[in-house]
């Protein structure tokens, strides 16, 4: 029988993506024992406990694991407990689609069709996955060959040491996919880990809790902070079975994008992952650097939420009887000016990351630490003004002097985009890649300036830097040679650093680590090169008011 978790998705036809149909997948392998069969068929295969796990493979031959579920479903009963570990119990699972992405209202697909809808193209081309609270589940490439695969799994299973007819193991990047924590799913176009895995990487995609369901704090709760506990037991997971896949254990680094680049740091930080991380990717986060949401703050709109759904005498015992939709249809509101994510909690966060950053204690990270060049600028309001976003935020007798620092020759939209990404995403970024520096870690900082043709009007957007990284250019993005150059240098760069911790290599362009006082950066462009960032003054500027 299909899985449940089918989804009759279109934009899968248009990105070329080819799963295994469902007679396929109901195909018996007889009598033989699971590690005979792992041998004996071409579909990929892998052994965790005594379930086998049956993939597929994509166009280029690279093994994809889809839908594998890392916790029992969080529902019912369950919703806004921890998550619990999922007991593999079944002897085989099929693992050829991908799961429902976790409930949300809608956000992530609003923000692709609100970018395309900006460049004349037709959102239509855009369609979203299903969603559902059952959604704790994760995907996994790997560019192994089934040989190889069935090698892994045995020498995992029988706990050997390394041997010369084996594979060595690989290193493995968990991805987690952004979305201000209330939108977006593990596995949107970009995300997609086929063209990575084929530089040696295995690379997993994971989901976590959203929005009210992952990062609500109620009074009742024994547990706050659901989704990073969801993202601590996903990489437990990954730690204990990506042996399975071909991938190393020892070599984990985890990265996300925007929400996920915040969420993958405090996974780092967070005491739920002891050493299990060995480096991270931080890209366009920044903002919890500067502060975020009080666990006072939490309770009280936790106990509005109560309040408007169940009246005076709700709990939140009643909050897990009331139908999913109608807590996300008054959700916006409630929690309107608040942006969810990690708060300060005694098992998961003991301490901010701004009091981390602020009083010198961070541990030595290694971490790449960007940014790209117009963050703000697909987000402005036509009614916005510069003046109204300066109140508030900088004293009126220091305007001129940030002004000038942002740049006397820019118009107020680039002048309003230039502070509105130095506030959320630029300047914290860089006092993050400082304390790391200061702790005794190291940060590799760069800039991402490339502006497809066409794309004047959102510039270097939040998120432009995501096809390049995964080399995943959908097709309705321009896409010159230039840009295959630029995906073919940042491949490079992120597979050193997950590979070996470093991004450098003997025939890339050194990226040196960030130091107080040089503070060089790869600007990545039509030409890249290292050089002093450009906006350390700007920032230093900004942030000194």
């Amino acid at each position: 029988m299909c899985s449940s978790k089918s989804l009759a998705w279109p934009l899968l036809i248009l990105l070329g993506v080819v799963l295994t149909g469902c007679d396929e997948k109901a195909r018996e392998t007889g009598t033989q024992s699971p590690e005979q069969a792992l041998t004996a068929v071409t579909t990929p295969q892998v052994l965790v406990g005594d379930t086998r796990i049956i993939g597929t493979r994509d166009a280029s031959g690279t093994a994809r694991f889809l839908g594998i579920p890392f916790a029992e479903p969080p529902v019912g009963k369950a919703r806004w407990l921890r998550p619990v570990p999922h007991r593999f119990t079944a002897p085989s699972l099929d693992a050829t689609q991908f799961a429902p992405a976790c409930m949300q209202s809608g956000s992530g697909l609003d923000w692709y069709h609100g970018m395309m809808a900006r460049v004349g193209v037709d959102p239509a081309l855009m369609e979203g996955p299903k969603y559902s609270e059952d959604c704790l589940y994760l995907n996994v490439w790997t560019d192994l060959d089934d040989a190889a695969l069935a090698l892994s799994d045995s020498a995992h299973r029988q706990q050997v040491g390394q041997k010369p007819d084996q594979q060595p193991l690989r290193p493995v990047l968990i991805f987690i996919h952004g979305g201000s924590n209330v939108g977006g799913w593990s596995y949107e176009p970009n995300y997609h880990g086929g063209p990575l895995a084929r530089k040696g990487v295995i690379v997993v995609t994971v989901a976590y809790r959203l929005g009210v369901f992952g990062w609500m704090n109620h009074p009742e709760m024994a547990t706050s902070n659901l989704a990073l506990h969801d993202l601590s037991l996903a990489l437990d997971w990954v730690n204990t079975h990506i042996a399975e896949f071909g991938g190393d254990p020892e070599r984990i680094t985890v990265s996300g994008e925007s929400a996920g680049a915040a969420n993958a740091l405090h996974l780092a930080l967070s005491p739920l992952s002891g050493t299990k991380i060995s480096g991270v990717i931080h890209q366009s986060g920044g903002w919890p650097v500067v502060g975020g949401p009080t666990p006072a703050e939490a309770k009280a709109r936790a106990l509005e939420l109560q309040q408007t759904l169940l009246g005076p005498k709700g709990s939140l015992e009643g909050l897990r009887g009331v139908p999913v939709q109608k807590i996300i249809d008054v959700t916006g509101d409630i929690y309107a000016g608040m942006r969810f994510g990690a708060i300060q909690d005694a098992e998961s966060f003991p301490r901010t990351l701004q009091q981390q950053v602020m009083d010198g204690d961070l541990p030595p990270l290694n971490i790449i630490i960007g940014t790209n060049a117009n963050e703000s600028l697909l987000y402005i309001k036509p009614e916005a003004s510069v003046a109204s976003y300066l109140e508030g935020r900088v004293p009126a007798q220091r305007w001129p002097e940030v002004l000038a620092a942002a740049g006397d020759d820019l118009d107020e939209l680039a002048t309003f985009d230039r502070l509105g990404t130095a506030v959320t995403f630029l300047c914290p970024s860089l006092t993050l890649a400082n304390a790391v520096s200061a702790a005794g870690g190291r940060a590799f900082v760069y800039r991402f300036d490339r502006v497809r043709p066409g794309f004047d009007s959102i510039g270097a957007y939040h998120g432009a830097e995501l096809p390049y990284v995964f080399d995943r250019h959908d097709s309705w993005l321009p896409t010159e040679p230039v840009d295959r150059t630029l995906t073919r240098l940042m491949l490079d760069y992120w597979q050193g650093f997950i590979s070996q911790g470093d991004p450098g290599g003997s025939e890339l362009m050194a990226w040196p680590p960030w130091q107080p006082g040089d503070y060089q950066a790869v600007i990545f462009s039509e030409e890249s090169s290292v050089m002093p960032h450009p906006d350390v003054e700007f920032c230093s500027v900004f942030l000194d008011t």
